[in-house]
């Protein structure tokens, strides 16, 4: 017999209400598990956020044993408008004595002026190419000439369309002024390579050596005894400059080679040497020093809150009396109080400003860190040391290992995490077979007791029956 709301009998027996206290005091176990559950998943949680605490620091402590970090360099120039510079990362450091004596520039020609619009007159066609002038010689580059055809009804304009089209090497324009149009072509490129030479042919493939007629006017061509057609505006030349009274040179305006890692930007002729100083950058490394340093003291705050016990309101916190929590600490508090690799200028983090607190973190003294900054190589070595063995590395490099291989597969962090995991599973799994056993329990104390009340009632209607003949009995008697 199911009863689905049971509650008082016909006999007043109120077999819910007792039900539920029978079944309160089977379910206690059950609230013990529940409560284990939520401090193990509070532990899961902390653990958690230590992981995530711990790959910060990983990540903070290799950003140190990156070369980069310590190769950076900074550029400055005694006047920039004249050189500007840029350094690549391990660039050699020291002052460069630069002058500037020539700045590269393309060839430049220009026509005698017609009047606007006119036309060429006659065809023909202008043979490009580009290459090197030597006074009235030209050597052609590797590039083959290239054809622009030459229209008898062309203008000026039609001309330096095609020109720009052909993709000769050269740009072409056409400058008005008073009524009267001129064709400038310059060069494409900078450099005394990147000259260009242009011979003029008649409709019939003559040569024009005059320059004065039909295609000719448009020429830039030696004639074995002068340039004919176009006079030059300017030549084409390569920068000229000196380094520490080294002369060098470039097709343009930007000198690399001459110091290892060093680019010089060409801006002006100067009259005085300029001083490009490049030094090594003190505010990357400085930058995630200090970012080394938060994230170690973020973790070690946080292990201390998790592990703390309060005496006051006698309140533990989810970690306290953790093995793994402690040890934790006390590994990265040994790092980071210990020597560093043995025969370095510097031995302890302390000696370059990372300072160690009475709580554990640690704090920047920024003058003693910039005192260190001075000396790179060796600030280097303290953090980034690879010796092969823990005691010979650097502690950054100690640092970075001992985080990846806690929280790596099997690690201190990860291996605690994977067990408390199995905890929460098991306990999760005795809760739901202790709430099916109550079940059970809850069914079998509704049936026995409604039919205790169902028992009661028939012994009160059997009661009553009997005392009703009595009753009659007692009255037939009389």
């Amino acid at each position: 017999m199911t009863i689905s709301s049971p509650g008082i009998g016909s006999n007043g027996l109120d077999v819910n209400a007792i039900v539920t206290k029978l079944v309160a005091v089977e379910s206690e176990p059950i609230n013990l598990l529940k409560t284990k559950s939520s401090k193990i998943q509070s532990t899961i949680s902390n653990w958690g956020s230590l992981k995530s605490q711990l790959s910060t620091l990983q990540d903070a402590a290799a950003s140190l044993l990156d070369k980069s970090t310590w190769a950076a360099r900074t550029v400055s120039s005694s006047n920039s408008s004249a050189i500007a510079a840029t350094a690549t990362s391990g660039a050699l450091a020291g002052n460069y004595s630069v002058s500037v004596s020539q700045l590269a520039q393309s060839q430049t020609t220009s026509s005698a002026s017609v009047t606007s619009g006119s036309t060429m007159g006659s065809a023909g066609r202008l043979d490009i190419q580009v290459g090197q002038w030597s006074g009235n010689s030209f050597t052609g580059g590797s590039a083959a000439s290239v054809s622009v055809t030459v229209n008898a009804t062309d203008t000026l304009s039609d001309i330096a369309t095609r020109i720009n089209s052909s993709n000769a090497g050269i740009n072409a324009s056409v400058v008005s002024s008073g009524g009267q149009d001129k064709l400038i072509v310059r060069g494409a490129n900078t450099g005394a390579s990147n000259g260009f030479e242009i011979k003029a042919f008649d409709d019939t493939g003559v040569a024009i050596t005059d320059g004065s007629t039909g295609a000719g006017k448009l020429a830039y061509a030696s004639n074995g005894s002068a340039i004919v057609g176009m006079g030059l505006s300017q030549a084409a030349k390569d920068s000229a400059a000196t380094v520490d009274g080294v002369a060098v040179s470039s097709s343009n305006n930007q000198i690399t080679g001459a110091v290892s890692g060093l680019t010089l930007n060409l801006q002006q002729v100067t009259t005085s040497p300029v001083t490009v100083s490049v030094v090594a950058d003190t505010a990357t490394p400085t930058s995630k020093i200090n970012a080394f340093a938060t994230a170690y003291n973020q973790l070690v705050s946080s292990i201390r809150t998790m592990t703390k016990y309060d005496p006051a309101t006698k309140t533990a916190a989810a970690l306290q009396g953790d093995s793994t929590a402690s040890g934790l600490q006390t590994a990265l508090r040994q790092i980071i109080t210990g020597a560093g690799p043995s025969g370095g200028t510097y031995s302890r983090l302390s000696e370059v400003g990372l300072e160690t607190q009475q709580d554990g973190t640690l704090k920047v003294n920024s003058t003693k860190l910039s005192a260190a900054m001075a000396k790179p190589a060796q600030l280097e070595a303290l953090f980034n040391a690879n010796g092969g063995s823990t005691v010979d590395n650097g502690i950054a490099r100690r640092v970075r290992d001992f985080a990846m291989a806690a929280n790596g597969t099997g690690g201190n962090v990860s291996s605690r995490t994977t067990n408390l995991q199995t905890s929460l599973t098991r306990n999760n799994a005795d809760i739901t077979k202790m709430q099916d056993r109550i079940a059970v329990v809850q069914a079998r104390l509704y049936k026995q007791y409604n039919t205790l009340d169902t028992n009661l009632t028939s012994l009160n209607s059997l009661s009553s029956l009997v005392t009703q003949q009595i009753t009659t009995w007692n009255k037939s008697s009389s």
